[in-house]
This record gives C-alpha cells, structure tokens and sequence, in this order.
C-alpha cells in the first residue's frame, strides 16, 4: 500500500499543516483546495486575474510571493497497522 504525506508550509511563522492520502491525485486536490483558500484570503485578485487551478502553478505561486511552500512525498507501508506509525513520525 502507497500513503501520499503532504505538507502545506505557512512561511510567515513556520506552521504546518498534513495532509494524508492514498492516491496521488487526493493529495494534490487536497493541497490544491489550501493553496486556493490560502490564495484567495491573502491576494486580492480584483485586476481580474484568476486563481491557478494546477498544482504546479499554485505551488510556484506560493513559493514565489513567499506566502507558502507545499510538497508531497510517497511511501510504501507493507501493512496498514503502519500508516498511523507513519503519519505521527512525518508530523
């Protein structure tokens, strides 16, 4: 079994948050509604521009405003007494 650990990174104070999945694409749709709520709360979009809706544009975005830094990582878990072992170690 595969467990998707994401983090959603603020860069102004440090904190955190985890998310955790067991596909690919849940993880980015669960990072890609952060980053879109974290978006639409700090930036004013009133000129008309939109918010990305691909991970990848989100995440440079973020990254370069210095407002977050998200990233995923995926392990292998032999059973599933593991994930919660797993998730507490990555937080």
């Amino acid at each position: 079994m595969k467990v998707y650990t994401g983090t959603f990174r603020y860069c102004s104070d440090g904190d955190f948050e985890i998310v955790v999945a067991t596909t690919v694409e849940r993880i980015e749709r669960e990072l890609i509604r952060m980053m879109k709520d974290y978006v639409e709360w700090i930036n004013d979009l009133g000129d008309g521009e939109e918010v990305p809706e691909s991970f990848d544009r989100l995440q440079q975005m973020g990254w370069d405003n210095e407002w977050y830094d998200v990233s995923w990582n995926c392990t292998d878990l032999l059973t599933d007494e593991h994930i919660l072992k797993y998730a507490m170690e990555t937080i």
